[in-house]
């Protein structure tokens, strides 16, 4: 076995194998380049879409109102008035809530725009 790997080793030049590493990693980085331009392709088309729109806009939506500043409540207030009000906290958890409930929505709305597209690929 081991005289086997010597005259392997042997029936190559050194140059054919410098030669041939080198096509093989030229033949990855262009794999490579592809494989980059390809999801890059696939990002900007998926962040262009009005899903993402609405996501991004609800988000910063919902940060807007968790930064809000409150407003003073003047003194004259009764205590009943400040029990009916929910606590930041409430209102904080609320807002997560309801960004969870839309970022767990974009990829079925991204499913069911990208089935939409490959049914009128056919047809075109």
């Amino acid at each position: 076995m081991k005289n086997y790997f010597l005259k392997r080793q042997k029936a190559k030049s050194l140059t054919a194998q410098i030669m041939a590493m080198e096509r093989q990693i030229l033949h990855r980085q262009h794999v490579i380049h592809r494989r980059g331009d390809s999801l890059v392709k696939k990002l900007r088309q998926q962040l262009a879409e009005p899903t993402t729109f609405l996501l991004a806009g609800g988000i910063g939506f919902i940060f807007g109102e968790l930064t809000q500043c409150q407003s003073i409540p003047s003194s004259s207030t009764t205590d009943q008035s400040k029990n009916d009000e929910t606590s930041p906290l409430i209102n904080a958890l609320n807002l997560i809530t309801t960004a969870r409930t839309l970022y767990m929505a974009l990829p079925i709305a991204w499913m069911m725009k990208g089935s939409k597209h490959q049914k009128q690929s056919p047809d075109q």
